[in-house]
């Protein structure tokens, strides 16, 4: 059975695209039932038109967090979601929403994507910070989201350089193109696996994040 996931956006969509992509090539066992999105005026809208998916739209503009994130749960609801994928979602869920995805097993069935090494780095401009900082190894991070920002179990990591002459638009394509192989391979073992199969569990079965970094 395919895993039903709703993949959540609020600009260009370039991950969604990228797990899109993997979906039609076969390499993700998981349907994406809806996809999510915060502003009218995103790309990622009108991607996600173009190959066919069911797109739900709602600015959080006049409304409150609550509100807003009780009109999504609604909907996700309407079309069975079992999985939350942000992917490039710029908004910080709350507890009652997460707990709407709270596994028997511990964790919420949300994931989120990081451009950096996570816990370095947190916040929005990931990049940017990261670059200022003057690392010579940066990555992307893929975990599991609780109610802190930027945090939660980690499901995998992958690091880059950065290399001598990078720009900090160069520094950000190559690791757009870590994210773009990474996000899809972590779905595809959660979709084949379960979130088991990225985790491990301490000797009182207790969940364990586990960074993974690949060459």
């Amino acid at each position: 059975m395919r895993l039903k996931i709703a993949v959540f956006v609020s600009g260009r969509g370039s991950n969604l695209e990228a797990i899109i992509e993997a979906i039609e090539a076969g390499a993700v066992g998981a349907t994406i039932v809806t996809v999510v999105c915060n502003n009218p005026d995103a790309y990622a809208v009108t991607l996600a038109k173009a190959h066919g998916l069911d797109v739900f739209v709602l600015s959080h503009k006049g409304m409150s967090r609550e509100a807003h994130e009780a009109k999504i749960l609604e909907h996700l609801k309407s079309r069975d979601v079992e999985f939350v994928v942000l992917a490039g979602y710029m908004r910080v869920l709350t507890g009652k929403f997460l707990a709407a995805f709270k596994d028997p097993a511990g964790y919420n069935r949300v994931v989120n994507i990081h451009p950096t090494l996570l816990p370095a780095f947190k916040g929005a401009n990931g990049y940017e910070d990261a670059f200022a900082y003057g690392v010579k190894v940066s990555g992307i991070t893929i975990h599991l989201v609780d109610e802190q920002v930027d945090h939660g179990p980690i499901l995998a990591q992958r690091a880059f350089p950065r290399l001598a002459d990078d720009t900090l638009h160069s520094f950000r394509e190559r690791g757009l193109a870590v994210e773009h192989a990474l996000y899809p391979e972590v779905l595809a073992a959660i979709a084949n696996g379960g979130v088991a199969s990225l985790l491990l569990r301490d000797g009182h079965g207790h969940i364990e994040a586990v960074a993974r970094s690949e060459k």
